[in-house]
């Protein structure tokens, strides 16, 4: 496998985890906020939707409230992943076929693991 290397102008390491720890920090608070609403017994889904006490409402509000809890988790997830990785030097380097990652793709998308074209395998499977 391919040694870490600079990651070009705009994304070298330092870069990088600025990047991926500014946007740890975003996804921490969006999930607090998130808890914290579907905790939070003074004020049911409904309610904050503005409807009265259906239950289907609430049903649903409450499955689109868990899907965005579960997909702030897997970017979280996918933060750490991407700071694991520049503190062990694999940052940038695609984690199915070794290569290096794009610099465009890294500065669009700082957690990226893979490369564009590995990524879009990965999706088709």
């Amino acid at each position: 496998m391919p040694s870490a290397r600079r990651y070009g102008s705009g994304m070298n390491a330092d870069t990088a985890k600025t990047a991926l720890t500014s946007e740890r920090e975003r996804l921490l608070n969006d999930l607090a906020h998130l808890r914290g609403e579907l905790v939070d017994p003074g004020r049911d889904s409904a309610e904050r939707l503005g409807a009265g006490s259906d239950d289907s409402v609430e049903t649903l509000t409450n499955e689109l409230d868990e899907g965005m809890e579960d997909d702030l988790q897997s970017s979280l997830d996918e933060v750490d992943e991407a700071l694991k990785r520049i503190g062990d030097g694999t940052y940038g380097i695609c984690i199915d076929c070794g290569q290096p990652i794009p610099d465009k793709r890294l500065e669009a998308l700082p957690a990226s693991a893979r490369c564009i074209e590995c990524q879009s395998k990965s999706e088709r499977r």
